[in-house]
């Protein structure tokens, strides 16, 4: 006896978009725009929180190695810590900091 697949569980039928989904409609254009200048003001406020000049250019390296660190020119963190010579373990936080401040 073969078993009938009913339409709607076929994967051939299926919009292949996750069950979430469905329960949660995708962005508008305004939602995406206004998520995009809140993580980009975060971002920001970030880098500008540094009481020095230095700091803040850690803090601008630190967003760079996270986001697009084909742009940085270091390979790794610790390559960072040391052309800033700051302690890695100054910078991890630095990483871990910035990734709460955004909701990473």
């Amino acid at each position: 006896m073969k078993a009938h697949i009913h339409p709607e569980n076929d994967i051939r039928h299926s919009d292949r978009r996750h069950p979430v989904d469905f329960l949660e409609p995708l962005p508008t254009p305004d939602d995406q725009l206004h998520r995009i200048c809140e993580v980009l003001s975060r971002t920001f406020g970030w880098v500008a929180a540094a009481d020095t000049v230095e700091q803040k250019g850690l803090r601008a390296s630190v967003v760079l190695y996270c986001v697009r660190a084909d742009l940085l020119g270091t390979d790794t963190l610790e390559e960072l810590g040391a052309t800033a010579g700051m302690p890695q373990a100054v910078v991890d936080e630095l990483v871990s900091d910035f990734c709460h401040t955004i909701g990473w």
